[in-house]
């Protein structure tokens, strides 16, 4: 009898801000693994106890004001690592990546950089960290054959992923021409794929909403929020959801929890 694993990604910008809302979600929809990014909560003002108290432990590493990442579950995630092992200087300084093991299946939760703009350091960095990512990626799915990449990968894919025209968007960061290939290359050599492409091909489906145009266009939004599955976890995939009602809550985040649920 098939096992339902589910596996949700979801950029809160500021765990602080939005853990009622993060509290309420894992109420409602009880993943076995939840990847925050964008925490911005150091690590000793963590909301630990609060989420314990609602029955769900926590790996973490994060900034003041920005960055960080955690998976949430309820059994602690076991074998907790941060940033990229294979490539350490990739991430120094940086509380963007970090892995652990739930249920048998291995987590790497990823924030990668959005990049701000082609000519800025921050997209030569957003370069580096996409070619530090294959390596590690690659000895992963050696060491773990059942393999979820996910996280906020700050590409959109493909023009479906985008509310544009596409020449048009490709004059933005995010999806520029270099970028696309990135992530492409990436899931070339790593052998990993999109979940959501594996079951839906429709355009239109979106993970995250830019605060300055959603209110003349609540719409519009990118698909830059991912699972990228391990070539023994691809074929399990029975259903990729991304959960837009949150939008109506109250400051919400600019990105809304994506979740994948696959028969094991």
């Amino acid at each position: 009898m098939p096992t339902l694993f589910k596996a949700a990604t979801w950029n809160v910008n500021s765990l602080r801000l939005r853990l009622p809302q993060v509290l309420q979600w894992l109420t409602e929809y009880q993943p076995d693994a939840l990847l925050l990014q964008e925490t911005k909560v150091e690590d000793a003002l963590f909301p630990h106890a609060e989420l314990l108290q609602a029955g769900w432990h926590a790996a973490f590493t994060g900034q003041k004001s920005y960055n960080g990442v955690a998976i949430l579950a309820r059994t602690p995630p076991a074998n907790p690592t941060y940033g990229f092992l294979s490539n350490p200087s990739a991430t120094v300084g940086q509380a963007r990546v970090m892995a652990a093991t739930v249920a048998g299946v291995r987590l790497l939760n990823l924030y990668l950089p959005q990049g701000e703009a082609t000519d800025s350091p921050k997209f030569a960095y957003k370069e580096a960290m996409y070619a530090a990512l294959t390596p590690e990626v690659t000895a992963l799915a050696t060491e773990y054959p059942q393999l979820i990449v996910a996280g906020d990968f700050n590409i959109a894919a493909d023009a479906r992923d985008v509310p544009v025209d596409a020449k048009r968007a490709e004059k933005q960061v995010m999806f520029t021409p270099a970028e696309q290939g990135w992530l492409q290359n990436f899931q070339a050599q790593s052998g990993l794929r999109d979940a959501l492409r594996l079951i839906n091909q429709d355009a239109g489906i979106y993970s995250w909403y830019d605060y300055r145009m959603y209110a003349r266009a609540p719409h519009h939004g990118w698909r830059i929020d991912y699972h990228m599955l391990s070539p023994a976890l691809a074929p399990k995939v029975k259903q990729v959801t991304h959960h837009t009602a949150v939008r109506a809550l109250v400051q919400p985040s600019d990105h809304v929890p994506v979740m994948v649920e696959l028969e094991l």
